[in-house]
This record gives C-alpha cells, structure tokens and sequence, in this order.
C-alpha cells in the first residue's frame, strides 16, 4: 500500500498541470454573467474548487471542456487500460457541444447536466471537495502505533484517536474527559468502523487502525477511481435491473428503482477478477453440470486425481469430448442454480455447496464468475412473472434432472466496482480494493 500510495502522490501532483490539446473557444467569445456563473457551478458537482472568478472568459471556457470531458467519461478508454474494464460512456464530442449550446443560447443547461445525476455521484463528489481540501491542510493526524484500546483505557492514544474520529465527522467534539476511552467513543468508533466494512467491535485493533491510517491522499485517488467508474455508467440505468459488486462483494436486485432483494456475493479472487461489464441473464438453468475449464482442470482437479485415483468418479467428474465435466449433485461447482448471461469473458452467476464462505468479509474467492448467497431466491423472482417460480421451481430441482429454463424478459445486468460507497446518511465508507485497480485507474485520471 506505501508503494500505491507513493506513487499516486506523485502522478496526482504531476496531474495537476496537464492540460492536453483543447479546442480554441469560439471566436469573440464572451459570456453573460449567468453562462459564467453556469459554467464555475459545475466544478462543486464535480467535487473540485471552482476557478477564480476573476478568470478571463476564454481561460473559462478552456478550463470547462477539460471539466466536461472528465465528467461525461471521454477521457480514458477503460478497456485500453484493461481488457477487464469492457464498461464504456457513451462517445461524445465535447468541443463541438460547448460551442453549439452556446451558440444556441443553451450552455446553462449543458453545464447543469454534465456530471452524474444520480445521489451516490453527489456523495462522492461532496466528500471529494471534502477531502481535497483536507489534503491541501496537510492530511489528518496519523495514530500511533501501540497496544489495542478499548472501552475504560486512558491516555494519549485514546485522545488521538478521537481527534481521528473528530476529523471525519465520526465523533463529537467536547468530550468531558478527551483522553478517556468512553461509551461514546466506543460507539462512534463502532460507527467508523460499520460505514468501512471493518469488523465491528468498538475497539482499535490492528485492521481499523491501519484503516484509520491510510492517508487522505490515497481515500482522495479512491474517490477519484470510483467517480470515473461511476461516468462509465449509463446516465439513466433501467429500474428492473441486477447488479453485481465485486468491490463490495454484494449483489442486488432492483424493482422500480428500489432494491426487493440484496445478498452477498463471492467474486474472483486477486489472480482470476471478476471483469466489469453489462449484459443481460437469458435463461436459469436448474441442477446445471459443470463444464470444467482447462487451466482448473490442469492445475487443480487433475493433481488431485492423480493424488487420488477415486477423487474423480467420487465428485462426480465425466470426461465428454476430451474435457471434464461435473455432473449435477449435492457436491456440484455450480450447486441447483446457475444464471446464464451473455459475456466476452465466459463468466456467469451461480450456486455453490460451499454456503461456509458467505459468512466471510473478505470473499473474494472463485475462478471469476460469482457466486450467489441466496440462488434459490433470486432464481424464484425471476422466474415468477413467466409462472415459473415457487413449487413449480422446487419440483423441477427435486427431479435431479438439468433444465434450461430462457427468460421471457431477459433482465440488465451490471457487474460494477465500488470501493468508496455512499451510506443511507451520503457519508462514504472506504472498503479495502483487493483488485488494485482504483491505484492504476486513478494514475491515468488527467488533472483538471
């Protein structure tokens, strides 16, 4: 993490001067005061200290299509900076639209509409502003390495730690006894460490205190990997939808806009991530074999089978046109329920016999494609509307036969990354980026 963090101070400081090649402001410009007033509103949206007032209307205008390029996704093609990243906004010509809203007589309204409507957008950028200036004061005060504190302790320790938790917000100022490790102190460290996906116990132990450690410069890369992430969306995302997070390693299923049924999710691990893309689910497939991949096959199942002569007949692995294949059982890769999508990448939803799993934090554990917490659930929700769901789903599992069951309504589906997610109060809670790809993705931002 010294290594990222290192390097992101340094690209971020660099960043600041680029400017890139920008088209020339229209000839004879000059904006009323209203288009000015527009035009420095939109860097709060974008969570960044506007410009000075003062600046000449053509320094402005340069100033804003830099803004505007950023905040409508068109500085960077993810899938050239990873071939896992196949998210994209939109293409648009920034030049061209400034000067014709302009012209027009609509640049206000242009400018009002450039970055991300939606509220989790809003938060971040809040707390991008936030902590942009938190960096420019020097960052926050870091604690001292030393013996876990708990409820009761005393001392200078505990007096650092709750200026920390003061500092973001997590805790009240005027304690009556500062340095005392009190019942409030405990709950607002409690609170510190729910909104970041710490475990929560309401002691400073090794995991929060590096948490509470990590420096404001690397929380503002972060911010910054997660507002470009969230630019690669599309603006108006469909009301009946499913999402996958593998930052947070959740899913979601959305009706009308609101979530009918949340679980947790065992995304690819570090060597085999979990791509980020959008696609449809097609069909579910009831008691599903397994098609065994060849890299899994060569370098797990077959060194134990040549371990273990009965490992393959005993898990009940087939070989069909020269490849494994699992056939459907109690102990099946893929459980009583896989969810078939169409996907570059081969990866797809399903079951799984190993349930022990879900009950970790960190689940960042399969090949690639994600496991689901509650199949059975999801499967019957979105089988319902065809009458395929309830006991009629539950006889179909029961007869042990595989059934490819094709969706009437195919549903969206986004498989996202959010390591800076807004609670219900807007406040961001930080989770741990086992991909590392908010440090890569973050470098490549231009400064504006």
């Amino acid at each position: 993490m010294k290594l990222k963090f290192t390097l992101l101070v340094l690209v971020l400081a660099l960043a600041g001067g680029a400017a890139g090649a920008w088209a020339a402001p229209p000839p004879g410009l000059s904006l009323s005061p209203s288009e000015r007033s527009a035009l420095l509103s939109a860097f709060a949206r974008a969570g960044r200290p506007p410009p000075d007032r003062a600046l000449p209307d053509a320094e402005l205008w340069i100033r804003v299509e830099r803004l505007a390029a950023l905040e409508l996704g068109q500085t960077q093609k993810p899938g050239d900076l990873d071939p896992l990243w196949a998210l994209a906004a939109t293409p648009r010509q920034v030049d061209r639209e400034m000067s014709e809203a302009h012209a027009a007589g609509r640049l206000e309204a242009w400018a009002g509409a450039l970055s991300p409507g939606d509220e989790a957008y809003a938060a971040l950028a809040r707390t991008r502003l936030h902590l942009s200036g938190v960096v420019r004061q020097g960052g926050w005060p870091r604690l001292s390495e030393g013996p876990v504190l708990r409820q009761g302790d005393t001392g200078p320790g505990v007096l650092a730690l709750r200026r920390r938790l003061e500092a973001e917000g997590d805790a009240a100022s005027g304690a009556p006894v500062p340095d005392r490790f009190d019942p409030d102190l405990r709950s607002a460290l409690s609170g510190y460490q729910l909104r970041n996906g710490l475990d929560v116990d309401g002691v400073l132990g090794p995991a929060t205190l590096r948490h509470l450690n990590t420096p404001a410069e690397f929380r503002l890369a972060q911010v910054d990997a997660n507002m470009e992430r969230r630019r690669w969306m599309p603006r108006s995302l469909p009301e009946d939808r499913l999402e996958i997070d593998t930052g947070a390693a959740t899913g979601a299923l959305y009706r009308g806009g609101r979530i009918v049924h949340a679980f947790r999710v065992i995304p690819g691990s570090v060597r085999d991530p979990t791509p980020i893309f959008a696609s449809r689910l097609n069909a579910i497939v009831l008691n599903p074999p397994w098609n065994v991949p060849d890299r899994i096959a060569r370098e797990e199942i077959l060194p134990k089978a040549a371990r273990d002569p009965g490992y393959l007949a005993r898990n009940g692995y087939v070989r069909i046109g020269g490849r494994l294949q699992q056939q459907p059982g109690p102990k099946a890769a893929l459980g009583l329920v896989k969810f078939d999508l169409v996907s570059p990448f081969g990866v797809y939803l399903h079951d799984t016999p190993g349930r022990d799993a879900f009950r970790r934090r960190e689940r960042h554990l399969s090949h690639g494609c994600m496991r689901v917490e509650s199949p059975q659930v999801l499967a019957d929700l979105l089988l319902a509307p065809q009458g395929r769901g309830g006991k009629r789903m539950q006889a179909d599992l029961t007869t042990g036969a595989t059934l490819r069951i094709a969706l009437t309504r195919q549903e969206p589906l986004y498989v996202v990354h959010w390591t800076a997610i807004p609670g219900p109060d807007g406040r961001i809670g930080f989770l741990d980026d086992v991909y590392g790809w908010d440090a890569r993705l973050a470098v490549a931002l231009p400064g504006v």
